[in-house]
């Protein structure tokens, strides 16, 4: 067993205060309505095909969270983009299994996922070295993900139609 002292001591609390901050800015945007404001927000984007505004949701998930955790990257991207789906009438599915997909490619900096921190931590890896590793990990994975979604999405999830149950709908309004 380890003791409390022992515990303070070896805990990498820059790592806690990293993911927990991460946690907290998603909590408030979630919170605050900030998530579907900018979703409705990007409503000029109705004039790309699907496919487009998926590749460009899963460039965008993919660059933030290299500086947030996956979970608070997910639970501030996730209500914008189905906001932006059901604005555009597109499949919420379309693009938010592909942005969740896209969130695990955080490979590129120490803050990306708590692994790379503890990695970075030791002081054995440089943040370039991590970049220049990463960058390309980051373009084939996305690119696969948008092969996979156009290819066998669009058969398995039936992408084609705005499905009924993708409309938001206000639960409070009948109380």
């Amino acid at each position: 067993m380890i003791t409390w002292k022992d515990f303070q001591r070896l805990m990498p609390w820059e790592i806690v205060i990293l993911v927990g901050g991460g946690y907290a800015l998603a909590a408030g945007c979630k919170v605050s309505g900030l998530s579907v404001w900018i979703g409705r927000q990007l409503e000029p984007m109705s004039g790309l095909p699907p496919w487009a505004v998926t590749l460009l949701a899963c460039l965008l998930v993919s660059a933030v969270t290299e500086f947030a955790s996956n979970p608070a990257t997910l639970t501030v991207f996730l209500p914008i983009l189905s906001a932006l789906s059901e604005t555009l009438l597109i499949n919420p599915l379309h693009t938010l299994i592909p942005s969740t997909m896209c969130v695990s490619f955080g490979v590129m900096l120490p803050v990306g996922n708590p692994p790379n921190a503890i990695v970075f931590s030791y002081g054995h890896v440089q943040i370039s070295d991590m970049v220049k590793a990463g960058f390309g990990v980051n373009l084939i994975g996305v690119a696969v993900v948008m092969l996979a979604i156009t290819t066998w999405g669009v058969p398995l999830f039936n992408l084609t139609e705005f499905p009924s149950w993708a409309v938001a709908r206000n639960v409070t309004g009948g109380l």
